[in-house]
């Protein structure tokens, strides 16, 4: 899928997302700070993500993005915040993108980082080859 599909498609399920805009997004300083504070390259398409909205959720599932505040001050879904002071999870080989309410855990593994994953409990599997059909499958699965 394209980034203009995906566009389209967000657009036609407004109702499912509440993402920000371009003017919420952090600037390439604190995206640099993020994936030195992680020790890895983010994907261009989360990247991309990140500067067309910022962040935001899908039907309340929060899509882990940057603050833009000092890390350790950043709770919430910081995606620094969430993958380094509140849980270890770099130290683990993987940098979470989101938690939901059913227990799912959305990830990117540090060593196949563009391809997103989830884990059920102790079940992991492939979600997404990368994260421009991980926001597609995840706006499909509310239609």
């Amino acid at each position: 899928m394209s980034k203009k599909e995906l566009l389209d498609l967000i657009e036609k399920k407004e109702d499912l997302v509440n993402f920000g805009t371009a003017d919420d997004a952090p600037s390439s300083e604190w995206i640099q700070k993020a994936e030195q504070a992680l020790g890895v390259t983010l994907p261009e398409d989360y990247k991309w993500f990140l500067s067309e909205f910022g962040g935001g959720d899908i039907c309340g599932e929060e899509i882990y993005s940057i603050y833009c505040l000092p890390f350790d001050e950043a709770v919430g879904g910081d995606l620094v915040y969430q993958n380094v002071i509140s849980s270890d999870n770099v130290s683990i080989g993987k940098i979470v993108l989101s938690n939901t309410d059913f227990g799912e855990e959305y990830y990117f593994k540090i060593d196949e980082i563009s391809k997103v994953y989830v884990s059920i409990g102790n079940k992991e599997m492939l979600y997404a080859n990368d994260f421009i059909e991980y926001i597609k499958k995840r706006l499909m699965s509310y239609s």
